[in-house]
């Protein structure tokens, strides 16, 4: 398996699987990717922007992520405490693998990979993420790698106001200890 940079050939494929993402959640009655988000327009602007990373097999899609760095707005604000204050963290948004491989532990291979790249990267100290309250297997694939729960956040900065989602922040290994505003340790 490998890890890389989408591009636009890619659209095609990560389209099917947030549309399987989407009705997996529909099935399982979780009010999550039901209206238009994530749309064409966010997939694209995701790829131009050098932010999304697929996990590809013998030239197949098996899962896919966007990896955006810098301040995200959806979590300036946040009912709780994220563990770090200051520090330059990346935002994993958009995590959905391919139906035809669910069982596989792919989104945890995902994380690792992602983990992997991201430890090499001297200037980021942590990751951050968040999943709607009801996704329970997300839940579950988050913190089984290694994120801690910080609290909720609201989805207003993206057009989702009252939204709220579970909030989780996982350090890594250069996180700076004047950043750290809980005890943690890092993968």
């Amino acid at each position: 398996m490998l890890l890389r940079q989408a591009t636009m050939v890619d659209l095609p494929q990560i389209e099917s699987i947030i549309r399987d993402g989407r009705e997996l959640l529909a099935a399982q009655e979780i009010d999550q990717w039901q209206g238009a988000y994530p749309s064409t327009s966010v997939l694209v602007d995701d790829i131009h922007q050098g932010w999304t990373v697929v996990l590809e097999e013998n030239n197949e899609i098996l899962g896919t992520a966007a990896i955006i760095p810098g301040e995200d707005p959806t979590y300036k604000q946040i009912e709780g405490q994220w563990l770090t204050k200051q520090a330059p963290y990346l935002a994993i948004h958009r995590v959905a693998v391919s139906s035809h491989h669910h069982g596989r532990g792919l989104a945890g291979e995902l994380f690792n990979r992602l983990f992997e790249q991201i430890d090499q990267a001297a200037d980021i100290e942590s990751i951050r993420i968040d999943t709607h309250p009801q996704n329970m297997a997300m839940q579950h694939v988050i913190k089984k790698n290694g994120f801690t729960e910080t609290g909720t956040i609201d989805l207003a900065a993206v057009d989702m106001p009252g939204t709220k989602d579970f909030a989780y922040e996982r350090v890594t290994a250069n996180v700076k200890p004047e950043h750290v505003l809980h005890t943690v340790t890092t993968k």
